[in-house]
């Protein structure tokens, strides 16, 4: 985006979040952005950036929720040099890449913690403290 082409900013008052929130979902014709589902059932989102404030999007509380624990999941115990602190877009790409190609080339090999006979992750033993 160019400096010309930047929309002019402006704060958004508390009692107008409803009304731009069903603006948005109108102009997304109701449909959540990232899982397609209909925002007509529930109270949708409005997603913004936490860093910045910037509105996005009209989002179903599940992927606004979801995209939020990513976000902070991504961020926790990451050192500051990884890309995921960095570059979490990029880090999230490449994440997606990475779960693409392994789902379509599988490795042949099963991990020791997943039960084959009941096709699930094996329950995990957790050493008690003291």
């Amino acid at each position: 985006m160019t400096e010309k082409s930047k929309p002019r900013l402006r704060a958004l008052p508390p009692n107008s979040v409803a009304t731009v929130r069903k603006k948005l979902a109108a102009k997304q014709g109701y449909k959540c952005p990232i899982c397609g589902s209909s925002l007509m059932v529930g109270k949708p989102a409005l997603d913004h950036c936490h860093s910045t404030g910037h509105v996005r999007a009209t989002l179903c509380q599940s992927c606004n929720v979801s995209e939020g624990k990513v976000k902070a999941g991504v961020l926790f115990r990451t050192p500051k040099a990884n890309l995921a602190y960095k570059n979490q877009i990029l880090w999230l790409r490449n994440l997606a890449d990475y779960l693409e190609y392994h789902e379509n080339n599988p490795s042949g090999l099963i991990h020791p913690t997943f039960d084959v006979k009941t096709g699930k992750q094996k329950p995990v033993k957790r050493k008690r403290r003291k």
